[in-house]
């Protein structure tokens, strides 16, 4: 936001002298300069609005501020003009806007007729008469300019003045050039003819609103006027619109017909609705003033009820308790009215206000007020040593278990993605937790039609993460993410759950032994988890890959599978399908809160193995009823016997395999098994001994053999 001190100061009671500067700067503590523009664009950014750049100096000079969002108000320079009163400590003076009226009332001229009051609450419309429409005058030309913007004619200049000084956008029409002398705001038709008055527009629809005469729209609503019924040479008769429109059905409308004005940019964000006859009153002042022409008596509003004022307190021991200085009573007060705010009562240890229409976005509670008052009297004000007292919360179970995950799988080589959980409804959404489809938001709120859908998995954003990877060949992608997913259940509210998702283009066994390895990273103690082969997995993972994550609770020499916690196996075909994945990547997801309330221990200190490991696979064929949790069971006790195996690792699972050739009834379980001695290599001699002695005590076990 520009900020020309030349037109600044109007507001100003006595003006930017540097004596007023010169005081405030000592008051707040800050070095002074021989500059004014320095002295204030210093001054404003300590009270919270950074000054990015000074063009110029002295009086004639530009600051180029940023506004915040959450302060709409000093999109316009008396909003900011009210700001640096409350620095300086000087009155504010707004703009004269009471204006003189002549001719028959103006509802004799014009009607306005408001059908649909959600998007459009309050239209107000001015009728003046008798206009001569010609270039502006050089004092308003010049500020014009100074704001980035090119003069056109008096009565155009005039409504961007306003827009600038107050905030609030106004329209002119041609009164003789609207049809039926009639406004009426309505929505588009599907498809309705619109001629802008500039470039072109996207057909408009139903949610797009417009600014309509009796035949035809001329505008629109708070974006764009249209061609036919603009201000020309020939106009003699205006009818000047002030309105407020729902910003964000004005935010969706400009994106969907591309287009943004200034007029679009401070709607989006919200304008004072009480301040549109305040504005619309000042505009016809000033078109009487540089137009000529008469004003006709009396404002046609289609105002609704004035909104209810809700009053907030501010306690002075809760502001010395948040702020850690002492302010006193009086300054607060003179602090809050500087701003606008209205007190309604005033006690020993309290103040009772109501704020002013333009800010009740912003002043909802106490600590609004209590942050207005602290930036104004000043953060450098805050002694270096308080006594105030800072207590670092416990952090949850969840917040602890994420950060283990995130440090696992960033060591393991996976990067971490994060993603939207607004998703395109055409994507596949596999039933990893429900078999519900994904909820699609209400049309009137999307913004892009490829983010309109509440994702139910993480499988839908990584699997598209790794088709943008491959498609910009980015290498093997390993991907993880910590992301919500939202559950739509019949006749229930929505659920939101968090969930770990991971992603791995190197295939099935890296992202199983990632799995396998994630009970140490969790530092789990009585329990762990473990992957169980599924017999009839889901069709979303490929045939013979599924796995079951499940929590294995140890209770003494027994172990017990508790509920699955996620599932583990290979993309399926329909799902390397529809995202034109080449080869076959592994995919996981797991309910993180589940993780998250796991047992854990303490955490113990593991020195890293120093000698190399020998990895030897196996492929069994056993009964159907064989779990893989019994054979890795076996395998794990074996290794309390086995002096090679001692300082190994658990079995890692590969794959699962049925067929035909198999039989009826039996299926071939592959893994590899993990031989390292603590304190040399193996020879291997060594580990083929080894390891022969495991198979020999395995086949028996369970009638399995060696699949060939």
């Amino acid at each position: 936001m520009k900020l020309p001190l030349s037109w600044l100061q109007e507001f100003l009671e006595g003006g930017l002298t540097p004596k007023v500067l010169s005081d405030a700067c000592k008051r707040w503590e800050l070095h002074g300069s021989d500059d004014p523009a320095r002295m204030l664009a210093t001054l404003l950014t300590f009270a919270g609005f950074e000054v990015e750049s000074v063009e110029g100096s002295g009086l004639d000079a530009v600051l180029d501020l940023t506004v915040l969002a959450n302060r709409p108000d000093c999109q316009g320079l008396a909003g900011l003009a009210r700001e640096v009163a409350a620095i300086l400590g000087v009155r504010f003076l707004p703009p004269p806007c009471e204006v003189a009226a002549a001719g028959a009332p103006a509802a004799e001229s014009a009607q306005v007729s408001v059908e649909d009051a959600a998007l459009c609450p309050r239209y107000t419309a001015r009728v003046i008469r008798g206009v001569k429409v010609g270039p502006s005058p050089d004092w308003l030309q010049a500020r014009l300019r100074s704001m980035g913007l090119i003069p056109r004619n008096n009565i155009v200049d005039v409504t961007n003045y306003v827009l600038f000084e107050l905030n609030q956008p106004l329209h002119a029409f041609d009164l003789n050039k609207l049809a039926g002398r009639k406004i009426v705001v309505r929505r588009a038709r599907d498809k309705e003819a619109f001629k802008p008055l500039y470039g072109e527009l996207p057909p408009l629809t139903s949610e797009t609103l417009v600014i309509a005469d009796a035949q035809r729209p001329v505008a629109v609503g708070g974006i764009i006027g249209g061609a036919g019924s603009e201000v020309s040479p020939e106009t003699v008769d205006i009818l000047l619109e002030s309105a407020y429109f729902d910003p964000a059905n004005t935010r969706r409308t400009c994106r969907r017909l591309k287009v943004g004005t200034d007029s679009s940019y401070r709607f989006e964000r919200g304008i004072d609705p009480d301040a549109v006859a305040q504005a619309s009153a000042r505009a016809a002042r000033l078109i009487a003033e540089v137009a000529g022409g008469a004003v006709a008596p009396g404002l046609i509003d289609t105002r609704p009820q004035p909104r209810a004022e809700r009053p907030i307190e501010l306690r002075f021991a809760r502001l010395e308790s948040l702020y850690g200085v002492r302010v006193p009573p009086a300054e607060s007060r003179r602090i809050l009215e500087t701003l606008g705010c209205t007190v309604r009562e005033e006690r020993a240890d309290k103040l009772v206000v109501l704020a002013p229409t333009w800010r009740r976005g912003d002043l909802e509670r106490e600590a609004d007020l209590i942050e207005e008052v602290a930036r104004l009297y000043g953060y450098h004000r805050i002694p270096a040593e308080t006594a105030m007292r800072a207590r670092i919360p416990n952090r949850s179970p969840l917040e602890i278990a994420s950060e283990r995950v995130r440090d696992h799988c960033t060591g393991l080589g996976y990067f971490e993605c994060w993603t939207d959980t607004l998703v395109d409804p055409q994507w596949p959404a596999p039933p990893v937790w429900t078999a519900a489809a994904p909820l699609k938001l209400d049309p009137r709120s999307v913004l892009r039609e490829d983010h309109s859908a509440l994702r139910n998995a993480l499988a839908t954003s990584l699997l598209a993460v790794a088709r943008h990877n491959q498609d910009h060949r980015t290498g093997t992608a390993r991907l993880f993410e910590l992301g919500k997913i939202f559950l739509p259940h019949a006749g229930a509210a929505l659920e939101e759950r968090r969930v770990l998702g991971l992603y791995d283009a190197a295939g099935f066994a890296p992202l199983a032994d990632t799995l396998a390895r994630l009970s140490d990273a969790l530092e789990l103690d009585g329990a762990r988890l473990a992957l169980r082969p599924a017999e009839t997995g889901p069709d979303w993972l490929a045939p013979g890959s599924a796995c079951r994550v499940v929590r294995i609770r140890e209770t003494g020499d027994h172990e017990r599978a508790e509920n699955p916690i996620g599932w583990l196996g290979l993309a399926g075909a329909a799902l390397l399908k529809a995202f034109d994945l080449r080869g076959q990547p592994a995919y996981a997801e797991l309910d993180l809160e589940a993780l998250a309330h796991l047992p854990t221990g303490p955490r113990r200190y593991r020195p890293l193995p120093t000698q190399p490991v020998v990895v030897r696979d196996v492929a069994v064929v056993v009964s159907e009823d064989v779990l893989w949790h019994d054979i890795e069971s076996f395998a794990q006790a074996q290794a309390a016997h086995e002096p090679l195996r001692a300082a190994g690792e658990p079995p890692r699972f590969l794959s699962a395999y049925r067929g035909k050739q198999l039989g009826a009834g039996r299926k071939s379980l592959a893994f590899s098994v993990v031989y390292r001695h603590r304190e040399r290599s193996l020879t291997d001699e060594e580990v083929n001994a080894a390891h022969e002695r495991f198979v020999a005590a395995l086949l028996p076990k369970f009638n399995a053999e060696l699949r060939k």
